[in-house]
């Protein structure tokens, strides 16, 4: 039997949604003033990747995020949503499910306005009657089928893959910068070999997360006895409140770096510092290598149609469609999308106002 709605086996489970509207004038010339004061300029090629114009932009692919959120993971507790103050028009602040969450309600009016996300996951755990176990979306990503909690969290920790590989980097991104800034900080303040060994049956089980892998990360221990340096993936990623806040106490000056910066920079980190950290001190349930279940598509004219199928033939449980420094013809694609979204999400859900 299905557990009822807003349940889950290891107690209430949150998701978390930060959305913006870039297309709102107001919110454009505070945007503008922040960053001339700031001396920041969009126009080289990294400032663009930081801080360009596809970071906020609305797509209009809300509702349906929504929509799947009812359907396809009725056992959530609450859904927090996250703005600058802004909100969509249809968005039915009486639904009992959500709570709509300005930045002014949980940070300190002196770091405000903030053009970039790491600060508000920072400060998330501040947000009043967030569930210890929540889901931190971006409204880039949604759920293409049903999911049970098992997939976010189990015997009430993350669920997260163990992996020792280092993965192949290309380019200087912002992103590759704060996740290095990340990774410096769990190597500087854990004793990862010590760690390791008290949850080897997490990281070099067969049995738990298969031979191949159990071996890889074998392997590399014997001669690396650091935390690579890895991503996590563009997807929904579990979290465990009290982690952001033994990050804030561990690594003050990181954190207190980036809370306090009104725009992306190379010196900060990012939310996966806190994935690292759980990782790092045994915080999470490890996940086998499953089948591919999640996509992540860079939207373009040529990956348009592949984009379209993937929602349409809802092939995977999890889909991000990600504006990686911005779209050709966006008006088109993000049209094509509705479409796409509305052929297999029709109808309002509660979350909508009548």
């Amino acid at each position: 039997m299905a557990p009822p709605v807003g349940t889950a086996p290891d107690g209430p489970i949150d998701f978390v949604l930060l959305w913006v509207d870039g297309n709102d004038p107001a919110w454009q010339a505070s945007k503008r003033h922040w960053q001339e004061a700031a001396g920041i300029s969009v126009a080289t090629p990294a400032e663009k990747d930081a801080n360009g114009t596809c970071r906020y932009n609305d797509n209009g692919l809300l509702r349906y995020w929504f929509r799947a959120v009812e359907r396809f993971a009725p056992w959530v507790r609450r859904v927090f949503f996250v703005t600058c103050g802004q909100r969509p028009p249809w968005l039915d602040d009486a639904c009992p499910r959500l709570r709509v969450v300005s930045h002014s309600d949980f940070m300190p009016a002196e770091r405000l306005p903030v053009f970039h996300a790491p600060p508000i996951h920072f400060s998330l755990p501040l947000i009043p009657d967030l569930a210890e176990r929540f889901v931190l979306f971006d409204d880039d990503m949604f759920l293409l089928q049903p999911v049970t909690p098992s997939l976010y969290f189990r015997d009430g920790l993350p669920v997260l893959f163990p992996s020792l590989i280092l993965p192949r980097y290309r380019g200087d991104f912002n992103w590759l910068r704060n996740i290095w800034n990340d990774f410096y900080e769990i190597n500087s303040h854990l004793d990862i070999k010590w760690l390791l060994r008290q949850n080897a049956g997490k990281w070099f089980n067969p049995s738990t997360i298969g031979f191949r892998p159990a071996f890889s990360n074998f392997i590399r221990f014997l001669f690396n006895s650091h935390m690579p340096v890895t991503d996590f993936g563009h997807l929904p990623l579990p979290h465990l409140k009290s982690t952001f806040g033994e990050l804030w106490r561990q690594c003050p000056e990181a954190v207190d770096r980036t809370v306090r910066a009104r725009f992306r920079a190379n010196d900060q980190v990012c939310q996966w510092l806190a994935v690292a950290w759980n990782l790092a001190t045994g915080r999470f349930s490890p996940a086998a290598r499953p089948p591919p279940d999640k996509a992540v598509v860079a939207l373009r004219l040529d990956t348009l149609e592949s984009a379209c199928s993937i929602i349409r033939g809802r092939e995977f449980k999890q889909v991000c469609i990600n504006e990686f420094g911005g779209t050709d013809d966006p008006s088109h694609c993000y049209g094509r999308l509705r479409e796409a979204f509305e052929d297999i999400l029709p109808g309002k859900s509660s979350f909508e106002r009548d």
